[in-house]
């Protein structure tokens, strides 16, 4: 006899195998006890959570003469007649491959004809979604009234592509992903009876691995029983599957939670020199950092660590906040697009890791409360060092008055004697804090594709940190005017702050704006900045 794959041999054949649908398998079940048996149904879900298997229990229960407890006997004539594929009154219809209007044509042509054996002829019609609409078109008077005998069972995966014409004539029953224990305690039953001895923590790893698919489940099941035949090991689930322990994935996200990327790198060599793809790695990560955020929030919570794992995730839920984890999980998450169709996935994966550990790229207020909260941690736990700086010696208030009177006493009214924002020979003041803090908001405006106000900031070269406050000395009355317009001003205010620390002044200008430009000045602006009065908001 030819080999049979676990999910064909295994395929449940009465209710009482079928799992995680219970809600569907009790109202089908009183359905067919009461014989309330309706003309259309729809059955939706994820693959391999038993919508066909569930269409065709119920097909051969409305028809044997003896149902137990609302399934199939398999004992009676009728149940016999029905066992075979070739019987004429259950009838499976593949909507991927017959989706054209002929074929519902001729399905509704023969849907007059009454059943052979059983009292009703049941038309299982499998990934409807794929009939065209002119195929939907002529199924509808037949399925809003079809014979007496006649009863419509249509399945699909993708149930938004159905039009409303469809959807209001049928029962519609949502098929659930099954949970991990349910799947994990089906593999255990079917390895029971194959003969096969099996460790409980691979027949977990397997079940979470299946993702609420029966069907996918067993298949994995099967790959690995090919490779270890003698007995359904952890390790060797690892091997075939290129899963990721416990210690591989904790690690890591504990490395992108405290923000040490040295550690997260090497922790990534280390993973694609297995061989491991990153698609799975960064889908592993994303469920374990969920389980991490359940265990910190949800009281007993355990998850389906043991009692060595569960201390450590323990560990790490205490010691991070619901911000920061969370931020981790939204990246990784959002980030299986990009893995799925970039070219360097390496690349790509490890810039989504980088960027989930480095969470004062975030400016959320949200994000700021995180940060404080890591810092109040590293105070109490001892392990935080404040790195030496050289004293930063500010300028002589004097001169700095000085040279402020000096810029007043400018005379705006003669064109040769104006400032330009261009000017050749600008006179910086010696400020290594002021400097540094200026290459930051210039290189961040950048950046942010700010080039207007990129282009105005860059072109001055007056600048000091005076006491709590980063003073500016605007080179003309047109970057006066540019840097402090409402919103350029908030965007400058918000990186002084947040990049230095400091309050943001700016002063100098023309008084009121009112600075004659040479012809020569305007031609410079308008190459510089072409006609945009203004930075995309």
């Amino acid at each position: 006899m030819a080999y049979l794959t676990l999910y064909r041999k295994y395929r449940p054949t009465n209710w009482n195998d079928v799992i995680g649908q219970r809600f569907i398998v009790r109202t089908l079940i009183n359905q067919v006890e009461r014989d309330q048996v309706a003309h259309a149904y729809l059955f939706t879900g994820t693959r391999g959570t038993g919508k066909t298997t569930s269409a065709k229990i119920f097909a051969r229960a409305i028809n044997c003469l003896h149902p137990v407890n609302g399934s199939p006997c398999g004992e009676c004539e009728v149940c016999r007649a029905l066992r075979g594929e070739d019987n004429l009154d259950i009838i499976e219809l593949d909507a991927a491959s017959n989706n054209g209007v002929e074929e519902i044509r001729d399905l509704t042509a023969k849907v007059q004809y009454p059943p052979t054996a059983g009292r009703y002829k049941v038309y299982i019609i499998d990934e409807v979604h794929m009939l065209s609409i002119s195929a939907f078109n002529a199924l509808l008077k037949t399925l809003e009234e079809p014979p007496k005998h006649a009863v419509f069972i249509l399945a699909t995966t993708e149930v938004h592509k159905l039009p409303q014409t469809i959807l209001s004539r049928c029962m519609r029953f949502d098929f659930r992903l099954v949970p991990k224990e349910e799947l994990s305690a089906h593999l255990k039953r079917i390895l029971t009876a194959e003969g096969v001895p099996y460790d409980d923590a691979a027949c977990d790893l397997v079940a979470q691995q299946g993702e609420g698919s029966v069907r996918d489940m067993l298949s994995l099941a099967d790959m690995c029983l090919a490779f270890s035949p003698d007995k359904l090991s952890e390790s060797a689930i690892y091997e075939v599957l290129g899963a990721s322990d416990f210690d591989t994935l904790s690690s890591i996200i504990g490395s992108v939670l405290s923000g040490d990327v040295t550690s997260l790198l090497t922790l990534t060599e280390t993973v694609y020199n297995r061989g491991k793809g990153f698609q799975t790695l960064n889908k592993e990560l994303s469920s374990f950092i969920r389980e991490l955020i359940a265990v910190k929030n949800i009281p007993g919570y355990k998850g389906g660590f043991s009692d060595a794992e569960y201390a450590v995730v323990k560990k790490l839920a205490d010691e991070f906040d619901n911000y920061r984890i969370a931020r981790v999980m939204h990246i990784l998450s959002t980030g299986e697009g990009e893995l799925r169709y970039s070219t360097r996935p390496r690349i790509t994966f490890e810039a989504l890791l980088v960027k989930a550990a480095s969470i004062y790229t975030s400016e959320e207020s949200d994000a700021m409360l995180s940060r404080i909260e890591e810092l109040e941690r590293k105070l109490r736990s001892g392990n935080f060092t404040v790195r030496k700086t050289e004293t930063v010696q500010k300028p002589d208030p004097e001169e700095i008055q000085k040279r402020l009177s000096d810029f007043a006493k400018t005379d705006t009214r003669n064109p040769e004697t104006e400032i330009s924002v261009f000017s050749d020979n600008p006179v910086p003041v010696g400020d290594e804090r002021a400097e540094t803090l200026m290459g930051q908001m210039i290189t961040e405006l950048r950046s942010q594709h700010r080039m207007l106000l990129y282009s105005a900031l860059n072109s001055q070269n007056s600048y000091f940190v005076q006491g709590d406050e980063f003073v500016i000395n605007a080179a003309d009355a047109t970057a006066y005017d540019m840097l402090t317009e409402e919103s350029n001003l908030k965007v400058l205010e918000d990186a002084a702050f947040r990049l230095g620390g400091l309050k943001l002044k700016i002063i100098g200008g023309a008084s009121g704006g009112k600075t004659r430009h040479t012809a020569e000045d305007r031609v410079k602006l308008y190459e510089l900045m072409g006609d945009k009065l203004r930075d995309k908001k």
